[in-house]
């Protein structure tokens, strides 16, 4: 009994020892952002920039990269979407935007004009007429709304929006 004691007491005393002398490893965050391979990876983290010309990622809040890579730079933006999601958005650099229109019209305003693309979706106007709260835009491509029917077949709709077109060029989702 008298062993195990003596053994027990000495393992205390070696952690106390090393716990109080051992030093903490700590890594600093910012960089984390020198081991990143692609513009994805990068900017996953927000800490991190994407130098484009270099494909190197680094931080600006690092000394050595303070001044780095001015004019080709892609820094880390929040979309309020996923880290993954806003890395893609940033890291496609604008080319998402004709996902906003629909496949058959290149040439026609990014989300019919009644919203923002953001990251390659429309993201649609959230009162489209601030006097009327119920006024609700919807779709996709921000193509429906709540209230541009007035003909005796309109209910709730939502109906499709061409545009400046009368209520007579109007088409409900199910007759398409």
């Amino acid at each position: 009994m008298k062993f195990l004691l003596n053994v027990f007491i000495s393992c205390l005393l070696v952690t106390l020892v090393t716990a109080r002398t051992r030093n903490p490893f700590v890594l600093n965050e910012n960089w984390v952002c020198n081991v990143k391979r692609s513009c994805l990876e990068c900017l996953r983290l927000n800490q991190c920039s994407w130098c484009d010309t270099e494909n190197k990622c680094f931080s600006r809040r690092v000394q050595n990269f303070e001044g780095y890579c001015k004019n080709n730079t892609i820094h880390y933006q929040n979309h309020g979407l996923s880290y993954a999601d806003n890395a893609k958005c940033a890291c496609a650099a604008g080319q998402l935007e004709e996902n906003c229109l629909p496949e058959d019209d290149t040439s026609g305003l990014k989300c019919s004009g009644r919203g923002q693309c953001l990251c390659g979706r429309c993201v649609c106007d959230t009162e489209p007429d601030p006097s009327h709260p119920t006024k609700a835009v919807m779709g996709q491509y921000c193509e429906y709304d709540n209230f541009s029917c007035d003909g005796p077949r309109c209910n709730e709709g939502p109906y499709h929006f061409l545009g400046n077109a009368s209520a007579d060029l109007l088409i409900m989702p199910s007759e398409k």
